[in-house]
């Protein structure tokens, strides 16, 4: 459950443009926005983290990139192009803040050398399946779910927010993101994580 150097650079930077996007309009909110997503950040890194240790399997939290353009081999470019970034930057920028895009992080998941070790051995049950893959993703989910709930109770009702709609986005079924490793890991669990988001969503609409 260790975080790399380089993931924690990746949290840091997806931190930043999280803390732009969401204070595009009001800079003063800037610091705070930052803070919160820090917090936001780390706790879906280490819910998965926590999940994947179980499973015998390690996760890594990057920027979301898009580098496939086609089915063949030879189809994708030649640098991995940071796609949550740029499209946070130019959601905020065409709207003028007023709308946010919130997915920007994807995660890495991959067996330990132990995992991999008994996969070579007489333990069929040991390889990673996409179930597996679907429950160290949603891991990140609920924990967000719960620190919403947890900084509502403490009268945090911005930072409760920011944890909702992260989860939200990060729920969609696009590229590397997590909804995607959900819903093609379980549909069942997709659409329980999707009825349980949406709930919340509602009720922090509601939150002055």
């Amino acid at each position: 459950m260790v975080i790399t150097s380089k993931e924690l650079l990746s949290l840091i930077l997806a931190s930043i443009i999280l803390a732009f996007s969401n204070s595009f309009i009001d800079q003063n909110i800037f610091f705070n926005s930052l803070a919160f997503f820090i917090i936001i950040l780390f706790v879906y890194s280490f819910a998965k983290k926590l999940i994947a240790y179980y499973f015998e399997s390690e996760t890594e939290e990057k920027i979301w990139t898009f580098e496939r353009y086609g089915f063949q081999p030879e189809q994708h470019f030649k640098n991995p192009i940071p796609i949550g970034i740029i499209i946070s930057f130019i959601v905020s920028l065409i709207s003028f803040g007023t709308i946010k895009w919130f997915a920007v992080t994807e995660s890495e998941i991959n067996p330990t050398v132990a995992r991999v070790a008994k996969r070579h051995d007489f333990y069929s049950y040991s390889e990673l399946t996409e179930w597996h893959i679907a429950l160290i993703s949603s891991a990140g989910i609920f924990a967000l779910l719960i620190l919403s709930f947890l900084a509502y109770l403490i009268n945090l009702p911005e930072f409760a927010k920011l944890c909702v709609y992260f989860a939200a986005f990060n729920l969609l079924p696009l590229g590397k993101l997590d909804g995607t490793k959900i819903f093609f890991g379980s549909r069942i669990l997709y659409f329980t994580m999707v009825a349980m988001v949406a709930i919340a969503v509602g009720y922090a609409l509601l939150l002055v």
